[in-house]
């Protein structure tokens, strides 16, 4: 084809343009693929009747002159292409000059080949590209294949040193716990071993001093039970833990300790210990010049004052009182020397008061202007038994400015109050929260009436000795008193059942409740009584209706899970069934009263000692035996027992009781008359923490009960020898040398103690009652 285009480029134009115009290359391509496709035998003879046909033919004809046109109709193709421009045609074509490319034909050629080159140059370095590229990225790959293969072989390494190290060190462990442990139990078993000593030496010098006591050997020193250490453990301690020690003593205690050494003064120089001053114990002897010395001392850190029947002091020393600013607790009970004045001068100056005690003073109205006019922060207030203000001294505070705060008031006793009275209280004091009107004889429904509408915050209200005259209307006026947690009245026979049904439905937070000697209440108010879910005292005593059927229902009531504190003395109907539902039901009773309950037997006693919460048991009057007694012990936190008028309880019993109760502190064996020298012996021996003793009219023991007491029990702080017989000035010399800590005994009826012990005892002990005579 090249060979072929390059010869007509040769020719002559006119020629060229003849070709064009006559269709020489059309003619020729249909009588060539003529002879191709049909292959004739004669090609001339069918070339020469190819071309008479044509020259027979249109120029239109002519015209349209395809390439199969000689080509039969049976060879021909069946889908024939369009436009399809024979090689002939091109070359003859490419020969025409009216076919030669424009310039601007050439310049687009030439951008379109630059183009190409672009395209072709930028896909060849793409690809360039992409290849290192993705060279690149195989070669990160690698690395931080690497690096992460590197890392967890050091840590594999790591993990394996520290895996080594950590059972090292545990190893080290174990063998220093193994070696703690065999310390920590070698302390134990020397701690345990030198305890056991100094109690096996303290058990044989106790038993020696028994001894020598039996074979009448007088030995009055007080430190042959001693260890025999003589070093200050006081002044080994910090002085923060030195002075919350001293803080448990009074003025006199804290004067001697002063006298000690130079390190005792400096503590007992503490402002700790001066914010607190209690100067009862010093009333026989404080005047006002004592007094001024302890309050100048203690002014700048009192806070706290007790001159409760001190009554040899005078203005001097309610001038001092004055002068403390910070003070804010007033105790001036049954000082005979307080009177309105006195109340003028202490208010004055103590604007921060916010508890004062002028119960048994003879204080009028006027003190009540004082109190109105000044104390604008008092929450507390007692004028119990003073009887020489009026109704109108309520109605000062009520129109003064003091006084608003007060949330306690004590009027125990005011018989003078008349309802006009209370009606002022109410009208002063409508946010009180706690009202105690004891021993009012003359308190009746109009009283209540105008306390119950208006003091609704009232939470505790007490009625002893006051509530006899009391009917079923003021019971009612209660319900309006919807926060009361504490009610205390007793000696009422006018409530009844359905009085307690309106209280128990409007009242739900009562937590305290004591109704003594109410005859008409029955079993059904028990039921109403274990509805208050917040119940954890109650004193139903003298209540001579209420039976096992109570019982039970109150303890299957809310309260059961709360209650702690139970009364049921001379409830005579109660047996052992109610101690039954109590041991089943009340886990957490502490405290339990069960004075002359003839018919709970030994099996009900003997249920007692299985309460694992008592801490209180009362049973007096009981039939209270040995073996029952024996099996009380088992309630291993018992701290006081009362055993008084058990008269079947011997030595036997109550040596194995003291056995198992070591932590008690307080018992009573009054008119036990069987109890002998060797039961104290036993009891002392055993119960050395105990601290209040009654053996009143035990009148088998003797002088050798008081001297093994003072001997062992080192803690006893009050006893009852009364109606003992067989005592003497000699157990009563031996009780007071030896015992460092009691400070009451009470000698009644002791016909064999001479008035020179007495004297003798006073010197030693402050209170001593003989003859139902405070000497």
């Amino acid at each position: 084809m090249a060979a072929l285009i390059k010869l007509f480029l040769t020719l002559e134009p006119s020629l060229r343009f003849y070709l064009r115009s006559q269709r020489i290359a059309e003619i020729h391509e249909a009588i060539i693929s003529s002879l191709i496709v049909c292959q004739p035998k004669d090609p001339i003879a069918w070339l020469i009747s190819c071309l008479t046909e044509y020259h027979s033919l249109t120029s239109q004809e002519k015209a349209n002159l395809n390439w199969d046109y000689f080509i039969p109709e049976v060879y021909r193709p069946l889908n024939r292409p369009i436009n399809i421009e024979s090689s002939l045609s091109y070359v003859f074509a490419v020969c025409d000059d009216s076919l030669e490319p424009t310039e601007l034909q050439i310049g687009l050629a030439i951008g379109h080949y630059k183009s190409r080159i672009q395209q072709n140059l930028f896909a060849a370095w793409l690809r360039f590209y992409l290849t290192r590229l993705g060279q690149k990225r195989c070669l990160e790959n690698k690395l931080q294949a690497v690096e992460e293969y590197y890392r967890v072989r050091c840590l594999n390494t790591y993990f394996r040193q520290w895996s080594q190290w950590v059972s090292q060190r545990l190893a080290r462990q174990k063998a220093a716990v193994c070696h703690i442990k065999h310390c920590s139990e070698t302390y134990q078993i020397r701690t345990i071993l030198n305890e056991w000593n100094l109690v096996a030496q303290q058990a044989r010098r106790t038993r020696d001093y028994f001894d020598r006591i039996e074979r009448g050997e007088d030995n009055q020193q007080l430190g042959f039970l001693s260890h025999g250490e003589a070093r200050d453990e006081l002044s080994l301690l910090n002085r923060e833990t030195a002075v919350r020690i001293l803080a448990y003593l009074d003025v006199a205690d804290l004067a001697r300790c002063a006298q000690v050494c130079r390190n005792w003064k400096m503590l007992t120089q503490s402002s700790m210990l001066w914010a607190k001053l209690d100067l009862h114990r010093t009333r026989k002897v404080l005047n006002d010049r004592l007094a001024m010395r302890f309050i100048q001392r203690a002014r700048p850190f009192l806070q706290h004052l007790n001159l409760r029947q001190c009554g040899r002091i005078g203005r001097l020393t309610f001038v001092g009182i004055s002068s403390c600013k910070n003070l804010q607790d007033l105790n001036l009970s049954e000082c005979p020397t307080v009177n309105d004045e006195s109340i003028k001068i202490i208010t004055s100056g103590c604007h921060i008061l916010l508890y004062l005690n002028l119960s048994h003073t003879e204080i009028t109205d006027q003190s009540f202007r004082s109190l109105a006019r000044h104390c604008h922060f008092l929450q507390f207030l007692s004028v119990a038994y003073a009887r020489h203000f009026s109704d109108r001294a309520f109605g000062y505070l009520a129109n003064g400015r003091g006084c608003r705060k007060l949330s306690h008031l004590d009027v125990s006793g005011c018989t003078q109050l008349t309802p006009v009275g209370f009606e002022s209280i109410a009208d002063a004091f409508r946010d009180l929260e706690t009202l105690i009107m004891d021993d009012i004889s003359n308190l009746s429904d109009k009283h209540m009436q105008n306390l119950c509408k208006r003091m609704t915050h009232l939470k505790q209200i007490s009625m002893w000795s006051s509530a006899r005259r009391l009917s079923g209307y003021s019971f009612r006026q209660m319900t309006s008193l919807t926060k009361l947690t504490t009610v205390k009245f007793d000696s009422n026979k006018l409530i009844t059942d359905e009085h307690l049904r309106i209280i128990a439905r409007s009242c739900p937070e009562i937590c305290h409740l004591s109704m003594t000697d109410c005859i008409s209440v029955t079993d059904i108010c028990m039921r109403y009584i274990g509805t208050f879910k917040q119940l954890r005292v109650l004193n139903v005593a003298d209540c001579l209706l209420i039976s096992d059927t109570g019982i039970k229902a109150l303890t299957e009531g809310a309260c059961q899970n709360r209650l702690r504190e139970l009364n049921l003395t001379n409830c005579m109907r109660i047996s052992d069934g109610s101690i039954s539902n109590l041991l089943r039901r009340c886990k957490r009773l502490a405290y339990l009263k069960l004075c002359y309950l003839d018919k709970i037997s030994e099996s009900g006693l003997e249920l007692i000692g299985q309460m694992e919460q008592l801490i209180l048991i009362d049973l007096t009057g009981t039939q209270l035996s040995d073996t029952s007694l024996k099996i009380l012990g088992n309630s291993g936190q018992l701290r006081s027992v009362i055993l008084s008028s058990c008269r079947k309880i011997t030595d036997l019993g109550l040596t194995k009781f003291a056995t198992t109760c070591p932590s008690l502190e307080h018992l009573n064996l009054s008119f036990c008359a069987q109890l002998s020298d060797n039961a104290i012996r036993s009891m002392a021996f055993c119960c050395k923490y105990l601290t209040t003793l009654n053996i009143c009219s035990c009148s088998l023991l003797t002088d050798m009960s008081l001297q093994y007491l003072s001997g062992v029990c080192k803690y006893l702080y009050e006893i009852d020898i009364s109606y003992c017989q067989l005592m003497t000035d000699k157990g009563l010399k031996c009780l007071g040398d030896n015992s460092a800590y009691l400070k009451r005994v009470i000698v009644i009826e002791c016909p064999n103690i001479s008035r020179n012990a007495i004297d003798h005892l006073l010197r030693k002990i402050p209170y001593v009652q003989y003859q139902y005579i405070n000497i």
